[in-house]
C-alpha cells in the first residue's frame, strides 16, 4: 500500500469512526441522564464481565480470520475461504456455548462477588445473548475485512448503534423514572438489541457477494489445518487485549470495594465507579475516533512496507501516524483541563463528573497515543512488547488502586494518579522499542509545537467568547456550543496557516 492509499484509506475509516462515535458518545450521555450514576456504574460493571467472556470466546480470532481470507482471497480460493469462515465460527459458537454455561452455573457468586446484590442475577442471564452473537458477529466483520469490503461492517456497526439508540432511549423515555437496578438491565438488554440488528445485515450481505464472486475451488482442507493456522494468530492478539478487559474487570471490583473501606456506602461507591467510567471515560477516549482508523490501517501497512524493506515509507507513516494522533488529541485536552466544568454541567449536569473529567484530561494526550503506538509496533511485528509494556502499566494501576484508594488521605486519587502513571509508563516504553526498531527523524515544530499554538489560541478564542456574550460561569448551552464552534474553526485555521495540514490536502483528498 502507497503512502498515498494509507492516508485516503485512514481518512475513509475516520469518517466512518466519526460517525459511530458520535452515536456512541450521545447514547452514553442520553443514558447516563436517564439512569443516573449508580445504574452506569452497575452497568459498567456488567459491561466489565461480559467484554472478558467476549475476549475469552473470540480469543483473537477475528483477526485471523481477516488474515487468513485476504491470504486465499489473492489467490482466489473460494473454497478456502468459505472453510475458513465455517471454521472459525464453529470454534467461536462452541467457546461462547462453553463461557455461557459457566455463567449460568455460577450466576450468583459472580452476582454476590462482583455486584454485591443477589437481584444482578437476571444481568448476568441478559449477558448470554449478547456474548453468543457478538462473537459471531466479529467472526463475520473480520471475514468481510479479509475480503476487503470495508463498508459492509461499517455499515453494520452504525446499523448496531442507530437501533440501540433509537429502541433503547425510546423506551427509557416512556417508562423513567426508574429504579437504578432495572435501569441497568435495560442498558444491558440493549446490547443485544442492536447487536442483533447488526448481525442480520451481516448474514443478508453474505450472499450477493457470493454471487457475485468468481473463484475456483481447491483441493479439500483439513479442519485441523485451519485451526492450526488460527491459534498462532489468535492467541498474542487474545492475551494483548484480554490485559485491557482485566484491568477494567478488577477497576469494577476494586474500585467500589476501596471506597467503601474508607467510609462511601455501596450506592456511593457505585456512583462514583459510573462517573468515572460511564462518563468521564467516554470523553476522555474520543481521540479513539481518529486513531483507531489509522490503526486498522497501519497494522497491514507497515507489515507489508517492512517486508517490502521499504523503509522510508514505514518512517513517512509511523511520523503521519503520530501528528494526527497528536493534531486530535491536543485540543480535546486543551478543552477539558479549561472548560471541564461546562462540560459536566452541560452533558451531564453533574459537576463532580467536572472534576473527574479535569484530572483525566492529562491522560488523554498519553492514551490516544499509546492506542497509535499499539498500532505501530504491531505492524513492526513487536506483538509480545507490545503486551508486556500494556501489562506494565496494568500493573501500576492496578498497585494503585489496590493501595491508594483504600486510604484516606487518597480516595478516589488514587485511581487518578495509577490512571495517568500508567499511561505514562507505556508511553516511554513504547517510544524506547519503537527507536530501537527503526530510527525517526522527527520534526517537533511540525508534529507538536504547531498543534499545541493552534490549541492555545483555541482555548484563548472559547474563553472569550464565551466570555462576551454572558461570562464565563454562564449556564447558557447555545452560548458554550457556539464558542466550540468558533473555537474549533480557529484551531483549523492555525494549522491551515501553519501548513501543520498541508494546503493541497483537500484538493487531493477530492482528487483522490
Amino acid at each position: 500500500m502507497r503512502k498515498k492509499g494509507f492516508v485516503y484509506g485512514s481518512i475513509l475509516l475516520v469518517i466512518v469512526n466519526f460517525i459511530i462515535q458520535i452515536i456512541n458518545f450521545t447514547y452514553d450521555v442520553m443514558l447516563s441522564k436517564f439512569l443516573g450514576a449508580e445504574a452506569m456504574g452497575l452497568f459498567q460493571m456488567a459491561m466489565s464481565i461480559l467484554m472478558i467472556f467476549l475476549i475469552i470466546s473470540t480469543v483473537g480470532i477475528p483477526t485471523a480470520v481477516s488474515r487468513l481470507v485476504a491470504e486465499q482471497n489473492s489467490r482466489k480460493d473460494q473454497y478456502a475461504i468459505e472453510k475458513i469462515l465455517k471454521v472459525a465460527l464453529l470454534l467461536t459458537l462452541s467457546l461462547s456455548i462453553i463461557f455461557s454455561l459457566i455463567i449460568i452455573l455460577f450466576r450468583e457468586n459472580i452476582a454476590l462477588r462482583v455486584f454485591r446484590d443477589e437481584k444482578m442475577v437476571l444481568a448476568l442471564y441478559l449477558l448470554i445473548p449478547a456474548i453468543v452473537v457478538i462473537s459471531i458477529s466479529s467472526i463475520l466483520r473480520g471475514y468481510y475485512y479479509g475480503l476487503k469490503l470495508i463498508m459492509i461492517p461499517s455499515i453494520s456497526q452504525i446499523i448496531e448503534h442507530v437501533t440501540r439508540f433509537i429502541i433503547i432511549l425510546a423506551f427509557l423515555y416512556y417508562i423513567c423514572p426508574i429504579e437504578p437496578i432495572y435501569g441497568a438491565f435495560i442498558a444491558i438488554a440493549g446490547i443485544t438489541v442492536g447487536e442483533v440488528f447488526d448481525l442480520i445485515w451481516l448474514i443478508f450481505m453474505l450472499k450477493p457477494w457470493k454471487r457475485k464472486s468468481i473463484y475456483f475451488k481447491s483441493n479439500k482442507i483439513h479442519t485441523s489445518s485451519i485451526v492450526r493456522q488460527i491459534l498462532p494468530i489468535a492467541l498474542p492478539i487474545g492475551v494483548s487485549t484480554l490485559l485491557n478487559v482485566i484491568l477494567r474487570f478488577i477497576n469494577s471490583i476494586l474500585i467500589p470495594r476501596n471506597l467503601m473501606k474508607i467510609g462511601y456506602t455501596n450506592s456511593e461507591a457505585v456512583a462514583t465507579f459510573g462517573r468515572i467510567t460511564g462518563m468521564a471515560m467516554p470523553l476522555i477516549m474520543l481521540p479513539f475516533i481518529v486513531t483507531s482508523a489509522m490503526v486498522i490501517n497501519l497494522v497491514p501497512n507497515l507489515s507489508e512496507q517492512m517486508a517490502l524493506k521499504n523503509y522510508r515509507n514505514v518512517r513517512n507513516n509511523i511520523i503521519f501516524s503520530i501528528k494526527i494522533t497528536l493534531m486530535a488529541a491536543m485540543p480535546l485536552t486543551g478543552l477539558y483541563i479549561f472548560f471541564s466544568e461546562p462540560l459536566g454541567f452541560f452533558l451531564y449536569g453533574d459537576l463532580k463528573v467536572a472534576q473527574f473529567i479535569n484530572i483525566m484530561a492529562y491522560g488523554t494526550l498519553f492514551m490516544a497515543l499509546q492506542h497509535t503506538f499499539s498500532g505501530i509496533l504491531n505492524g513492526l511485528n513487536r506483538h509480545i512488547i507490545v503486551t508486556l509494556n500494556r501489562l506494565s502499566g496494568m500493573i501500576i494501576q492496578v498497585l494503585a488502586i489496590y493501595y491508594l484508594v483504600g486510604n484516606p488521605q487518597f480516595g478516589i486519587n488514587g485511581f487518578f494518579i495509577g490512571f495517568l502513571l500508567a499511561g505514562i509508563v507505556t508511553f516511554i516504553l513504547d517510544i524506547m522499542t519503537i527507536r530501537r526498531v527503526i530510527k525517526l527523524k522527527i520534526n517537533y515544530i511540525d508534529i507538536f509545537f504547531k498543534p499545541l499554538m493552534a490549541t492555545t489560541i483555541m482555548v484563548l478564542v472559547i474563553y472569550n467568547v464565551v466570555k462576551l456574550f454572558c461570562g464565563y460561569n454562564s449556564n447558557n448551552i447555545f452560548s458554550f456550543l457556539f464558542s466550540l464552534v468558533i473555537g474549533t474553526l480557529a484551531y483549523t485555521i492555525v494549522l491551515y496557516t501553519t501548513k501543520a495540514i498541508p494546503k493541497s490536502s483537500f484538493k487531493k483528498l477530492i482528487r483522490g
